[in-house]
């Protein structure tokens, strides 16, 4: 019954901002109107660029329930997500715990692995322990967005526009070079053969001369295990039904 009462709150508190497409939620009044504004400008360029959404959401409690049950149900019953995997990720800070949760959905799961999840923690925690929630929000949406353009296909083609673009003037010039060289009737001879008269020339003596022995070592990548915890590895089942990953912590 408390779970569900607690549920029934989560989903009065968000119903109406998730159909007019917000992605921020500042529940414990922890951000200004201008942070909101700039976090809502970022995320929507990630969901356009991606199709992946993001959602950022302060709650002044989490009304007795575990923070990461709590914030699966604020992601599935609010029908945030791409796709018919609803695609995603969410970021849930708690005032009154002073606890912060990283849920994902979809895709979501593959992309942020613990040892990215990790890394992002370590960025914004920083501001969190400063209570610069602003800061911390924004840090966890840019590290967002950075993650998707090196994994995602529309992310690696823009990284490889470069390498496309060196490549292409690379076979340019290994063009002009052959042509470059079909251009010369006189080639310079580098042996002795045309000037020896046949038959006058007795090779007598060989010799094998060893000149240094060259040595090639490849490195053996070894993949060691996360020492943390939190929700990560096999993931959980909300009470939707639906399968998340995640990772949280206090601050």
């Amino acid at each position: 019954m408390k779970r569900l009462i607690a549920l029934l709150a989560v989903l009065l508190c968000i119903a109406l901002p998730a159909l007019a497409e917000q992605r921020v939620f500042d529940e414990a009044d922890l951000l200004s109107a201008s942070a909101e504004s700039a976090l809502e400008e970022a995320i929507d360029a990630i969901r356009r660029d991606y199709e992946f959404d993001v959602v950022v959401a302060t709650v002044p409690h989490t009304n007795s329930m575990e923070i990461q049950y709590f914030a699966a149900d604020f992601y599935d019953y609010s029908g945030f997500g791409f796709h018919s995997t609803h695609d995603g990720i969410l970021l849930l800070i708690s005032s009154s715990t002073r606890q912060y949760y990283i849920l994902n959905t979809g895709v979501g799961e593959r992309i942020f692995t613990d040892s990215v999840m990790y890394r992002m923690e370590d960025d914004f925690l920083p501001s969190l322990r400063r209570n610069d929630y602003a800061g911390a929000a924004a840090i966890f949406v840019r590290d967002v967005g950075d993650r998707l353009n090196r994994f995602t296909p529309f992310g690696r083609a823009n990284a490889a526009l470069p390498f496309l673009a060196g490549g292409g003037l690379l076979a340019a010039l290994i063009a002009s070079l052959i042509f470059k060289s079909q251009m010369k009737t006189v080639r310079r001879k580098t042996g002795a053969d045309r000037y020896i008269r046949k038959g006058s020339f007795s090779l007598t003596r060989v010799q094998d001369v060893y000149l240094y022995t060259s040595t090639t070592r490849t490195r053996i990548e070894t993949s060691s295990p996360s020492g943390r915890g939190g929700g990560g590895g096999g993931g959980f089942t909300g009470s939707s039904g639906t399968h998340h990953t995640g990772h949280g912590g206090s601050f």
